[in-house]
């Protein structure tokens, strides 16, 4: 079931995360950078759903979205939109989920 797959809660949860801290960017960051957070953030739950309905295909567009957040986020880190302390909170939690998401390639290939 989909709500038991470890890779969704992770994703999951790292939306529920992100959200409230998107909201602190600035006005200026908050519309442009921190909606392609949301966005990516979303799509790649997107992709597990639709792997979790035996579309394989889909773990790939995940990878893909992980490495677009994994920019953004390092990005916004070096804009100094978010602190340190939140850089490491957040690449930890993207690193957790690739660790999971690259299982599930591997699995699949």
């Amino acid at each position: 079931m989909l709500f038991d797959l470890k890779l969704y809660k992770e994703t999951y949860n790292f939306l529920l995360y992100i959200y409230p801290e998107i909201n602190k960017f600035p006005k200026s960051d908050k519309y442009s950078l921190g909606e392609d957070i949301k966005k990516t953030t979303i799509s790649l739950m997107s992709n597990i759903v639709l792997f979790s309905k035996h579309n394989e295909n889909t773990l790939k567009e995940a990878d893909k979205n992980l490495e677009l957040l994994r920019i953004y986020i390092r990005l916004s880190f070096d804009l100094k939109i978010i602190s340190f302390k939140k850089y490491e909170v957040i690449s930890r939690q993207l690193n957790d989920i690739g660790n999971l998401l690259g299982g599930l390639l591997k699995q699949k290939i």
